[in-house]
């Protein structure tokens, strides 16, 4: 065709070259006219032809740019479907926080959302060489979770244990052609096989089955893979969050251990205390020949006692306890100083002492105090008042109020009593201890502040002892 063009381009030339003339002469001539005749024929062919090829051209270019759009379109819808199953997977795995409850969603979710007949998960066994059934969704499967005849297969040995030892994912279109297709309930003819890799090594084994040959397709790997490896980190993290509580528990249980263990040499050391105070002053009423008044103060002292044995292998004890066991110590302390002081109790409406729990023995030493070393070594009228509030639902409120000599003159007389040979008391140190443990414990107040009471001159006028005990429901 080239040449064509060719000899008729050249024709054309000759013509042209000619003189208008010459060209008029030729024409006139019946002769000639043949030979125009088929250069216009050639021309006209070469032009169709030309014309051919490009719309034979342009339609084949639409029906690449068609299939080229069409291929697009299903390849994005499938990647669309695919990230929308992964992101359905991934939200379910990570919903549950056990490691049982992860694997029989996973088996559950394949067959729901990609279509298989049958799904298995592999676990390796610990410390064994060998892949044990732990979840199942199909024929195995039963309502409450349970595999039926679970298979334990070593690794190595059939299409999972062999994926197990590599490492690397298979598709088996034929079973039937694979000799180390082993048959668990029953034949299927395509398989699916995907390891679970944690850190390089392989933890377990994904395996679906179906009836159909040649069911799986790399799409469907694709997505196993993804799975597997979602499923990986998944159990990854149950097993380090399960470390992590563990430990949390361990450490707790130590500390409460410890708490236990130093409150109750606490308590086993305030118990003696107050028994030696006791018996001090008994042995004063033997020796001044006040039997009958020792008697009364013997008998007082054993009722008391005996309520504080009945609490003192407790943690917490109703505030109705603790202000029955008060008031039995200041009827006790009244007739030990011949009822030189006064003393009242008052709750706030809002409060059910029933309720409340508080540590026992806790406020015990601070009314101590505030006898001994507030109100005795004053003159004139004594009285002691504890009032009970609430500062919140949570924080239970005790005052302890004396109208005694305040915190700086009893300080510097415990000090002088100590110079002349006594015995340093340890009641306050004792429960500050306590206090700072069961804080520390809790991680809730429990606290006291010790602050003189001042008349309008600044002129002390007793002590205020101030308590706040945490009586949450932790308690």
């Amino acid at each position: 065709m080239k040449k064509t063009g060719f000899f008729v381009a050249g024709v054309c030339c000759s013509y042209v070259s000619m003189s208008q003339t010459k060209l008029l002469q030729i024409l006139n001539e019946p002769h000639y006219w043949w030979p125009i005749s088929l250069l216009l024929i050639a021309l006209l062919l070469v032009f169709l032809f030309n014309y051919y090829r490009k719309v034979v051209s342009l339609k084949q270019q639409e029906t690449r740019n068609k299939e080229l759009e069409i291929y697009k379109t299903a390849h994005y819808r499938h990647q669309l479907e695919m990230e929308q199953v992964i992101n359905y997977f991934t939200h379910s795995i990570y919903s549950h926080h056990t490691t049982e409850d992860t694997l029989w969603d996973v088996t559950k979710n394949c067959i729901s959302k990609l279509g298989f007949e049958d799904c298995v998960i592999y676990l390796v066994g610990s410390g064994r060489k060998v892949l044990v059934q732990k979840a199942a969704w199909g024929p195995k499967t039963t309502e409450e979770n349970k595999i039926l005849n679970p298979l334990e297969i070593p690794i190595g040995t059939g299409i999972v244990g062999s994926v197990a030892e590599t490492g690397k994912a298979e598709i088996i279109n034929d079973t039937s052609t694979d000799k180390r297709y082993i048959i668990d309930d029953q034949q299927r003819f395509a398989e699916i096989c995907v390891p679970i890799i944690q850190q390089g090594n392989v933890i377990g084994v994904i395996d679906c089955e179906h009836s159909k040959k040649g069911f799986y397709s790399q799409s469907h790997l694709q997505i196993m893979e993804t799975i597997a490896a979602l499923c990986a980190d998944r159990l990854q993290k149950i097993a380090a969050d399960t470390e992590i509580r563990s430990k949390e528990l361990h450490l707790a249980s130590l500390k409460e251990s410890l708490a236990a263990s130093q409150l109750t040499a606490l308590r086993a050391q305030m118990n003696p205390h107050f028994i030696f105070n006791a018996l001090n002053s008994v042995q004063q009423y033997i020796l001044s020949g006040d039997v009958d008044q020792a008697n009364r103060y013997l008998t007082k002292f054993s009722r008391l006692q005996r309520e504080v044995l009945n609490h003192c292998d407790q943690h917490f004890i109703s505030l109705e306890k603790e202000i029955e066991m008060l008031q039995g110590y200041l009827e006790f302390e009244q007739l030990r100083f011949s009822e030189n002081f006064n003393y009242c109790i008052f709750l706030e409406n809002n409060i059910d002492p029933s309720e409340i729990k508080i540590p026992p023995m806790i406020l015990q030493p601070y009314v101590e105090n505030a006898i001994w070393h507030g109100l005795m070594p004053g003159q004139g009228n004594k009285e002691i008042r504890l009032e009970f509030s609430l500062t919140n639902e949570h924080i239970l409120n005790c005052t302890i109020k004396d109208n005694g000599i305040g915190v700086a003159a009893s300080k510097r007389l415990k000090q002088n009593n100590i110079n002349n040979g006594q015995h340093p008391s340890k009641g306050l140190s004792l429960v500050s201890e306590r206090l700072k443990i069961l804080e520390q414990q809790y991680n809730q107040p429990f606290r006291a502040a010790i602050t003189d009471i001042l008349d309008n001159d600044n002129q002390v006028k007793g002590t205020c002892i101030n308590l706040q005990i945490f009586i949450g429901d932790e308690i």
